[in-house]
């Protein structure tokens, strides 16, 4: 079988019949024609078969080694093992772009198969925009970007995967970003669909409510999972630098997060309507936004392509999305405008409008900081760079007060709040974050900005945890099981509220973590066997090296021997690694990680006389990064296991706390 014709011929299959989709679907729409929409529909639904094929196809392609295909070759060798083969699949320019498709075209298909019995008035045109956005994505890969391209003459291996890919890391992380970037199509399609129709009605975000939350959680996974790999594998001590293609993923994030906020407030008390629509508008086009950064060679990262006219297509057609969409919205303004405004800036409400507007803002400056030096570039021809220190400075403020507001807002009821209420709820918050401060003074921390952070942070903790106590309580039993069976009953019985407590709980750990960095130290020099050096708690000896080979790759091993106040805590072996078929070199880290700090070892060169130059830090508390994470992904959990409003019945309590409507 030619893999290479099969595969262009499955694709142009799957670009006719996105073309279809879009016009059939649209013509149905206008014409309510309810055939010519079962037909743009049934050909959405074999758009995402072809993709689904082409996919399977280049994933065989790799494992049976065919390397007549010029991505294959690129991406893969013999020797490369079965779970990085499969990661191979999105680690290049061309493969990359058929797994966006993929994950796109499974979005679609699934999201339309579901609503339309649910919503038959908007969902061809959600359908037409999900097979426009099909289209375009289809035909970059037939005209521009095929990953069946053939090459000849067949050479005998491949050029093998990139080093800093071979991690367990990559197998999850590029994964988990691109569920999360591209679920936010479906949200965007049918807020499309909703101005289009003019169904202006809180039901187009309902509808696709769980759509949101669940593309939110998975770029919320792949971001910290970057993070992680970052901090495994790139060997600097670290695991977020500013780097403009994180900001391109973090850009969505940050308006996604406001969204899932703000919509709170349309829900309850129909307002920010306009505001809510735009916020799902700008973080579809955000998404492709970072896709058109990272593959028009416009930036210089480990995690961009290589520059290809491929990146300039999404020039043109994030123009497009942006001119549409934002045109559709300002033709509906009027219409969207809310009959409702804020009572005072004293209430639940004003907490969720402050949170927005500090993310919008925080999103606006991260992406003014991404663009700023090609601006420059571009205006006068020189290269300027914007990294740590700027983003740093400006954003840790911003951060500070949006981590207050998590804190504060729960506490705050809605409409109008009382400060009796008030000073009655944040009082042990209060206590609790006094109490750190006073506590780690005395322990002699002296910096201001570190007091303060994680006093705040310990405010934040405490106020979330009360709210679960304050449930409980309220839900508990008799016996000394009463405050465990209440918990659970008052998160089984509010899973949106209470899971959203748990993911702010997952922020409050990840701010402990990155306030470590305040803490960290660094060493580096040249060490000969038998030497030895201090950093922090540890004293580190250079033992003796290890040399040896793999089929894959030529290791130089460092055993260092670890102790910790003169008690010996085990070893670690970072490794100097020279990989064969890429010829290139890659560190493996040496790492020791506790809930306090992370001993954090690379090994930059040995030598021929076993003389080696390694670097050292002590990163505190980075380990509660990745717990914060978890338990970030378990509030997702439990966020989504919970029946969506439309198919739950109102409960007495529901009614009861229904907005009440005001005179206008």
């Amino acid at each position: 079988m030619d893999i290479s014709a099969a595969g262009q011929a499955i694709l142009l299959a799957a670009l006719a019949c996105a073309v279809w989709s879009a016009l059939s679907s649209s013509l149905g729409a206008k014409t309510k024609d309810a055939r010519l929409a079962g037909s743009g529909e049934r050909a959405l639904f074999a758009t995402g078969f072809f993709i689904i094929c082409a996919t399977v196809l280049l994933v065989y392609a790799f494992y049976a080694r065919d390397f007549s295909i010029k991505y294959v070759h690129g991406y893969s060798s013999r020797s490369t093992s079965p779970i990085f083969t499969l990661t191979a699949l999105w680690s290049g320019m061309e493969g990359s772009l058929l797994f966006w498709t993929l994950l796109t075209a499974l979005y679609a298909v699934t999201a339309v198969a579901v609503q339309r019995k649910r919503r038959p008035d908007l969902t061809p045109v959600a359908t037409a925009v999900l097979a426009g956005i099909l289209t375009f994505f289809a035909g970059v890969l037939v005209f521009a970007a095929n990953p069946f391209t053939p090459l000849s003459p067949i050479p005998g291996d491949g050029r093998g995967l990139n080093p800093l890919l071979q991690s367990p890391f990559m197998a999850i992380h590029p994964a988990m970003l691109y569920l999360g970037l591209t679920g936010f199509a479906v949200p965007f399609a049918f807020a499309v669909s909703s101005l289009v129709t003019g169904r202006l009605e809180a039901g187009w975000f309902t509808s696709t409510r769980r759509w949101t939350v669940l593309a939110w959680s998975f770029l919320t996974a792949g971001i910290i999972l970057g993070g992680a790999w970052a901090y495994m594998e790139l060997g600097w001590g670290g695991y977020w630098a500013w780097d403009p293609v994180e900001n391109a993923s973090l850009l969505p994030w940050l308006t996604g997060t406001a969204f899932l906020h703000s919509v709170m407030i349309q829900e309850r008390r129909q307002m920010l309507k306009i505001w809510n629509v735009a916020l799902i508008l700008a973080t579809y086009c955000l998404a492709i936004f970072g896709t058109f950064l990272t593959r028009s060679g416009l930036l210089s990262s480990v995690h961009t392509f290589a520059e290809s006219p491929v990146g300039k297509m999404f020039l043109p057609f994030l123009g497009v999305l942006l001119v549409s969409a934002f045109g559709l919205l300002g033709w509906r303004y009027e219409k969207l405008r809310s009959q409702r405004h804020l009572e005072t800036m004293f209430s639940r409400e004003a907490m969720f409008l402050f949170n927005n507007l500090l993310l919008v803002t925080i999103a606006l400056t991260v992406l003014w900081g991404t663009l700023y030096p090609i601006i420059v570039e571009a205006v006068t021809g020189s290269k300027i760079s914007v990294g740590p220190p700027f983003f740093n400075t400006v954003i840790a403020p911003m951060g500070l007060a949006l981590l207050a507001l998590t804190g504060i807002g729960p506490l705050v009821a809605w409409r109008r709040a009382s400060w009796t209420h008030l000073k009655r709820q944040i009082f042990l918050p209060l206590v609790g974050g006094a109490a750190t401060v006073v506590s780690l003074g005395l322990a002699g921390l002296r910096s201001a900005g570190a007091l303060f952070g994680l006093g705040l942070t310990s405010f934040v903790a405490v106020a979330t945890i009360s709210e679960f106590a304050r449930g409980a309580r309220a839900h508990r039993g008799p016996g000394i099981l009463g405050y465990p069976k209440g918990l659970i009953t008052v998160i089984s019985c509010n899973r949106r509220r209470y899971g959203g407590y748990i993911v702010h709980l997952g922020v409050v750990l990840i701010c402990l973590g990155v306030s470590g960095t305040a803490f960290r130290q660094s060493w580096s020099g040249i060490l000969n066997p038998g030497d030895a050096f201090e950093i922090g708690r540890y004293d580190v000896t250079y033992t003796r090296p290890r040399i040896f080979s793999t089929d894959e790759k030529a290791v130089r091993m460092a055993v260092m021997n670890i102790t910790e106040d003169g008690r010996q805590v085990g070893q670690l072996t970072p490794q100097r690694n020279i990989h064969v078929v890429q010829n290139q070199a890659q560190s493996e880290i040496g790492l020791r990680s506790s809930l306090t700090d992370d001993l954090y070892l690379v090994l930059t060169q040995m030598d021929s006389r076993n003389q080696i130059t390694l670097r050292a830090w002590v990163n505190p508390l980075v380990a509660w990064i990745w717990i914060g994470g978890a338990f970030m992904a378990l509030g997702m959990i439990v966020i989504l296991s919970g029946r969506p409003p439309e198919q739950r019945r109102p409960t007495a309590r529901d009614k009861s706390q229904e907005p009440v409507p005001v005179p206008v």
